[in-house]
């Protein structure tokens, strides 16, 4: 077990960042940091929580390069920004499990990694 991440509340970083953003954002994960535009719920924490436990297995470095590359990716298969960002495989893992309180506990290390999207290549004749 490696903790849990601090959460900050009634932050006006997810504002300022949704302006740059395909989304929206209520939430965001910046290493052991959670920032919220108002009050977390349950579903909210465990999410985030799951994003926090990303950020260890990957480093600093490895989730701010992995997660905007596989947004890249998902644009460069003609996706809009919105589908791009629910196809990311860390999004995929913590929309799967945001309702499930005991996965945080037992989740496996990597577990975003089964969810990886395939690769961009041409379709083989």
């Amino acid at each position: 077990m490696t903790g849990m991440p601090v959460f900050i509340e009634d932050s006006k970083l997810p504002v300022i960042l949704s302006k740059l953003a395909p989304i929206e954002i209520w939430a965001i994960s910046l290493g052991f940091l959670v920032f919220c535009r108002g009050k977390l719920s349950l579903g909210d924490k465990i999410h985030e929580t799951i994003h926090y436990r990303q950020w260890i297995e990957l480093g600093i470095v490895g989730f701010m390069v992995l997660y905007p590359t596989f947004w890249f990716l998902n644009l460069m298969k003609g996706m809009s920004g919105k589908e791009a960002y629910s196809k990311i495989p860390f999004e995929i893992e913590a929309y799967e499990n945001d309702s499930d309180i005991g996965y945080v506990f037992r989740r496996k290390p990597y577990a975003w990694a089964r969810k990886s999207v395939a690769p961009l290549r041409p379709p083989m004749s």
